[in-house]
């Protein structure tokens, strides 16, 4: 046996879907949740329950007498040391809003965008952007699947809970939004996910899992991977600094190291925002319209607890802090709109907890949980491998094949996380684009014997090796991989349905063994609940007169699970609906999702 270390690379209706008494319950008990955010405590009232979850008052079993600290609004403050006026004020300058500051610029308007951050910065990694029909896609030869398919498939991977008027606003826009928000910069597009760059340009694009592996046919799959996406890299920031730096030219300011506190409200109409400097002093902006895109609610501990209680197993990987070193997913244009009218959408929100796999990718081989026992249909993407975990001893399992693996992994599903292409280390020297971007191979799909050999727990001769390897009871390993090897042979998984070319036996030595451990979550989706010009809505159905929300701070875009058929989807609406915020707000033109064309 050889064992390897084991790295990680890596409302009313505000109660929404956990059931508010369960929510209650959970604040109460005082579960701490792994740390985005410090513990803080809420002014008057002294108690605080569990990691940074603070009671706003007595603790009590009764939702209808529970108010969580982050709905209860501040008072205005006391002194403003500086007043601006502009016609739109755009609270947060991530993908969406720095869409929505260009867009809102473009109708010749005076805009005001501020943010947290000490400066410009949106992803500073490569970001897929799931967007339809762009030109750089047609570049490439790439056609999507049609609208009515990957629509309702989306859909139904999230329950039906989100809007089909937004999805289908995607479908339509979000190629043309993609195309607007990089006019102007230079880069190269590489035609393939492998190619190498042709040009000494830093900045380029590139199609993810493409061109598709032959006979993929997504029509056959339990989860379709729909291809298209297409990747920025380096990194994501300098397609956001093209739309930056072009609002900039056509006039629209600027503030860093801000926070935007509260929304001025005046007879039940948005009228601009208190805002914060880092020095503790406010301004007093007055504006037309507001567009609050300030990002999910993952980094405050409190909001985590009270909307997905079922997500403080996850450690939170949020990378961008504030201009005072915290988490930069705080909620801020949440609590914002709630004080203003607004609600949170009806949940479940959708924890994006995408497990990678590690080595192996997510590759639909044999998996068995800490007692050793086979659990589930394994041909299934991260996102839902994540959800079956929560359900076994220890969060944790482990992902198991055989020596044959280089001839199999040709015929596993495609898309995020998967690994797809067995190549000779010959073959991957080649790859210098690949190479220089640092990027691991398992991530672009690539598998090779010294990547699977470093990044395996477990290699053993024999299945007693296996097991002890594991740390996993011989008795019942062997009998689920006898199990697991007949029905294998029979080319019909009796046991969980797994799809019968994806049924590969577990006996052709050495065996390997890739250890599971939990998932880490990137962001909370879910949003304020708002109509279908991006308007939120308070609790008679009314929408707010001059305040729009996109991003992650929108709802109905993604609800119960974020689903990876598309991937980079939250990227490629983040854009879309970023765009169509700043136009509606400016006011000239009026953009509506549900009318169809």
């Amino acid at each position: 046996m050889q064992k390897k270390s084991h790295e990680e690379g890596m409302s009313r209706r505000v109660f929404l879907g956990f059931g508010a008494s369960a929510a209650v319950a959970t604040v109460a008990a005082g579960a701490s949740l792994a740390s985005c955010a410090a513990p803080t405590e809420a002014p008057g009232t002294g108690t605080t329950l569990g990691e940074g979850v603070v009671a706003s008052g007595p603790v009590t079993a009764v939702p209808s007498e529970f108010t969580p600290s982050f709905m209860i609004a501040p008072p205005a403050p006391a002194e403003i040391v500086e007043e601006k006026d502009c016609d739109v004020l755009v609270v947060g300058l991530g993908i969406s809003g720095v869409a929505a500051l260009k867009a809102a610029a473009e109708e010749g308007v005076r805009v005001i965008g501020i943010d947290k951050q000490r400066d410009f910065l949106v992803i500073n990694d490569a970001g897929d952007f799931g967007v339809v029909n762009s030109q750089i896609q047609k570049t490439c030869g790439i056609e999507w699947a049609p609208k009515d398919v990957i629509v309702n498939q989306l859909s139904k991977d999230m329950c039906t809970r989100p809007s089909w008027d937004f999805l289908g606003y995607w479908y339509d826009h979000s190629g043309a939004d993609f195309d607007w928000y990089i006019e102007g910069a230079d880069f190269e597009i590489l035609p393939t996910t492998w190619a190498n760059k042709t040009t000494d340009k830093v900045n380029y694009i590139r199609p993810k899992c493409w061109p598709p592996l032959p006979g993929y046919d997504y029509r056959k799959e339990y989860f379709p991977y729909f291809h298209g996406t297409i990747t920025t890299n380096p990194n994501a920031n300098w397609a956001a600094r093209t739309a930056y730096d072009a609002a900039l030219a056509l006039g629209a300011e600027t503030i860093f190291s801000v926070w935007g506190e509260q929304l001025i409200v005046e007879g039940g109409t948005v009228k601009g925002a208190y805002v914060r400097t880092i020095d503790g002093n406010y301004l007093k902006i007055n504006a037309s319209s507001v567009v609050l895109a300030t990002g999910d609610i993952g980094g405050d501990n409190e909001m985590r607890e009270y909307y997905v209680p079922w997500a403080k197993e996850f450690t939170c990987y949020y990378y961008d802090v504030d201009a005072a070193d915290a988490p930069a997913n705080s909620g801020d244009g949440h609590k914002m709109g709630m004080w203003a009218g607004a609600h949170m959408e009806l949940g479940p929100l959708a924890p994006m907890t995408h497990h990678m796999g590690r080595a192996m990718g997510i590759n639909s081989y044999l998996q068995l949980n800490m007692n050793g026992k086979r659990f589930m249909n394994e041909d299934i993407p991260g996102q839902n491998i994540a959800d079956q975990q929560s359900r076994q001893p220890g969060k944790t399992t482990w992902q198991i094949f055989d020596a044959k693996w280089p001839e199999q992994i040709a015929k596993m599903p495609e898309g995020h996380g998967y690994a797809n292409h067995y190549l000779t280390e010959e073959e991957v020297s080649k790859l210098t684009t690949v190479l220089e971007s640092g990027w691991s191979l398992k991530l672009l799909g690539i598998a090779t014997d010294q990547s699977i050999a470093e990044g395996t727990d477990v290699i053993a001769d024999s299945i007693e090796e296996l097991a002890a390897g594991m740390g996993l009871p011989l008795e019942t390993v062997t009998a689920e991989i006898e199990r697991y090897n007949e029905l294998c042979h029979k080319g019909v998984d009796e046991d969980f349905g797994k799809v019968s070319t994806r049924l590969f036996p577990v006996e052709n030595p050495p065996y390997y063994a890739v250890k599971f451990d939990s998932a880490g979550m990137l962001v909370v989706m879910g949003g304020l609940e708002c109509n279908s010009r991006l308007q939120p809505i308070d609790d008679d159905n009314n929408p707010i007169e001059g305040l729009y929300v996109c991003g992650n701070t929108q709802g109905g875009r993604f609800l119960v699970e974020y689903p990876v058929t598309v991937a980079g989807i939250s990227l490629g609406t983040a854009l879309t609906f970023g765009r169509m915020a700043g136009i509606n707000a400016a006011g000239k033109n009026t953009i509506d999702a549900a009318a169809h064309a």
